[in-house]
């Protein structure tokens, strides 16, 4: 579901890009990271985070958005600081083989995703194994949850224990986690089979 047009003059702000930048340095940082490795920002919006990844760190920073607007935005803005690419992609329909990628990183992204699940399972298998899936969005209480789904079909709406779950069962260890008032937010790397 792309963004409406209030949404994103939000999103894209100077200072809330400079927030999401900070935010993703510090969780790649847990994961620990070296250049030239894979990092794929999962609705990248206008590719602050992924920018930074490639420029200040030397990563090979691939960004992508289902608005092509978001991913104009992006290229514009990396054209001359970055190797950072980007591509408009539907997070169902990610077009990368399976273990490709050290880092993934979502940032308040699947509560846009209808079937934010079906998105889940392609971050997980795009990664190598000991990669790490980074991820911050919305969860919510069940009840909560169970109504929101019923009333806007258009919105991904996960439970804490969907996500705790969907770790479990794509072999996704935490390194690192914290949930706060709505708000799920987890480093987890991948075990090999």
């Amino acid at each position: 579901m792309k963004m409406g047009r209030l949404e994103k003059l939000f999103v894209n702000r100077p200072s809330r890009s400079q927030r999401v930048t900070e935010h993703a340095e510090k969780l790649l940082r847990l994961g620990g990271f070296a250049p030239a490795q894979s990092y794929l920002d999962f609705g990248c919006g206008n590719g602050a985070a992924a920018i930074h990844a490639a420029s200040k760190h030397g990563l090979d920073a691939t960004g992508i958005d289902v608005d092509p607007e978001q991913i104009e935005s992006a290229r514009a803005m990396s054209k001359e600081t970055t190797t950072a690419s980007f591509l408009t992609v539907r997070g169902t329909k990610l077009p990368f083989g399976g273990n490709k990628v050290d880092f993934v990183a979502t940032f308040k992204v699947t509560h846009h995703i209808p079937h934010s699940h079906e998105a889940l399972l392609h971050m997980a298998r795009v990664l190598w194994p000991n990669g790490y899936l980074i991820y911050t969005d919305f969860a919510l209480p069940g009840w909560v949850a169970s109504v929101g789904k019923r009333m806007v079909k258009s919105m991904g709406l996960p439970t804490d224990d969907e996500l705790d779950r969907f770790g479990r069962e794509n072999h996704l260890v935490a390194t690192d986690r914290a949930q706060r008032f709505y708000r799920y937010e987890v480093v987890w790397q991948k075990r090999p089979k």
